[in-house]
């Protein structure tokens, strides 16, 4: 049994080396997409793949997604790097388009309902009769009279 690390197979591997270098590529990016863009843009979206000379990121939201696509061009740039500066990594100034995509995440688990016990229906009655005629009196006899079950159609 091998010990190790993922990251060292997959370079030391022929056939998982480009694997690796796209990984690292989109990770590079990633860390310079998030000092690029706002702050709540950048916790609600991500670069998640580079196709070609196109960056593509992905939105959590439709209304992020609208955002980024107006600033879209700023990012690009950014993300570019400047040319007149001497960049180890000039294959990200072939990066000539950014497409927004939203990947909407799984529907939030629903939250648990508490039944009711049954209301005090004692204390209800002789706090409505110590109201005298009031809405409030009113309502609280409604509260206090027993349920009755509705038909079903």
């Amino acid at each position: 049994m091998t010990t190790d690390s993922i990251s060292k197979l997959l370079r030391e591997s022929p056939d998982l080396a480009p694997l690796a270098a796209r990984l690292d590529r989109i990770k590079r990016l990633q860390r310079r997409y998030r000092t690029l863009a706002p702050e709540q843009l950048a916790a609600a979206s991500r670069v998640c793949a580079i196709e070609g000379t196109t960056v593509v990121i992905f939105a959590t939201s439709g209304p992020v997604a609208a955002a980024l696509r107006q600033i879209a061009p700023r990012l690009l740039e950014g993300l570019r790097g400047d040319p007149r500066k001497s960049s180890k990594h000039s294959g990200d100034q072939e990066l000539t388009s950014m497409r927004i995509e939203v990947q909407v995440s799984g529907a939030k688990p629903r939250r648990r309902t508490i039944e009711r016990g049954e209301p005090p229906r004692e204390a209800l009655t002789k706090l409505a009769r110590t109201l005298g005629e009031s809405p409030l009196a009113e309502a609280l006899e409604r509260l206090a009279a027993p349920r009755r079950t509705r038909p079903k159609d």
